[in-house]
């Protein structure tokens, strides 16, 4: 889908559906609107989503959910709303500066988080100690906050999601608690892919790439692919990469291959979907495109 582009609600329409009124019409000022159903799909758990959709011809909005996130909603661009790993199980939605249109209120389904124990990694790795490697950790820091506030101006991640790599096996699932060389650290908030290093990866949804970074400490190969506002592909330990900062990929195309850089253990793809400040879970999002 261009920029500018009329959205289709292809294939995210099949899911359930969560309806509720707002006004709508030309830009927002103090007089009576039109009203129209806004309609929001997704799953409703811990790391799912949703993305709400207003008919063609409405104007912008701003839909605020009680979890924090404000994102712009109109005809042309619908939003979506992510639920976080630890995500409070109570969400209300509403339109800001409409205060007569009622919240949406629903209740997410807990998640349940696997235990995943790697050993074998160089301690560096877990925990930089010196500080040539505390300063490149810095670094990379200041890259990944650059990227993360790139928001392309579509809406490319509606029409849906495929598997970056085809020909693999699913060795780190989404939400797991990591338990890294013996100690509890952060939980996984991604999806691997192991396959042999050279495996391609191709981009799971049409975006823009807004980092590609080919030895970042941690993360090895890094790519982070905006797919519209602020909605990203992360991902990391590739061997090689083949797009570069600022071209438009379409879904399918070849961008990399897998490898084993930076902190892993053996050849795969780590993809993560980050939604703004969020990450939610890319099996959901896969399930939900198919």
């Amino acid at each position: 889908m261009e920029n500018g582009a009329k959205y289709q609600m292809n294939p995210f329409a099949s899911s359930v559906m969560v309806g509720f009124v707002v006004a709508l019409g030309g830009p927002v000022v103090a007089q009576a609107l039109p009203d129209a159903a806004m309609s929001c799909a997704g799953p409703k758990v811990q790391g799912g989503f949703l993305i709400c959709s207003l008919p063609a011809d409405a104007s912008t909005y701003t839909l605020v959910s009680s979890t924090g996130m404000k994102v712009e909603i109109s005809g042309e661009h619908p939003a979506l709303i992510p639920f976080g790993r630890n995500a409070d199980l109570q969400v209300s939605l509403t339109v800001e500066g409409q205060p007569d249109i009622p919240p949406t209120r629903f209740t997410l389904e807990a998640g349940a988080w696997a235990i995943e124990r790697i050993d074998g990694l160089p301690p560096s790795k877990v925990t930089p100690r010196t500080p040539e490697q505390q300063q490149k950790v810095a670094a990379d820091w200041t890259k990944k906050q650059t990227a993360w506030s790139h928001r392309a101006p579509a809406s490319w991640f509606a029409d849906g999601f495929v598997e970056p790599v085809v020909a693999s096996r699913t060795s780190g699932v989404y939400g797991s608690q990591r338990i890294l060389n013996g100690t509890p650290r952060n939980p996984h908030l991604g999806l691997d892919f192991a396959a042999p290093t050279g495996t391609k990866i191709i981009a799971p949804a049409t975006a823009k790439v807004v980092l590609a970074e080919p030895d970042m400490y941690f993360e090895g190969g890094l790519l982070v692919l905006d797919h519209g506002a602020g909605v990203m592909s992360v991902m990391l330990h590739l061997s090689r990469i083949d797009v570069r900062v600022g071209e438009q990929v379409e879904q399918g195309q070849t961008i990399g291959a897998v490898g084993m850089t930076g902190r892993a253990t053996g050849p795969h793809l780590h993809w993560g979907i980050k939604v703004r400040d969020t990450y939610i879970n890319p099996r959901l999002v896969l399930d939900f495109s198919n």
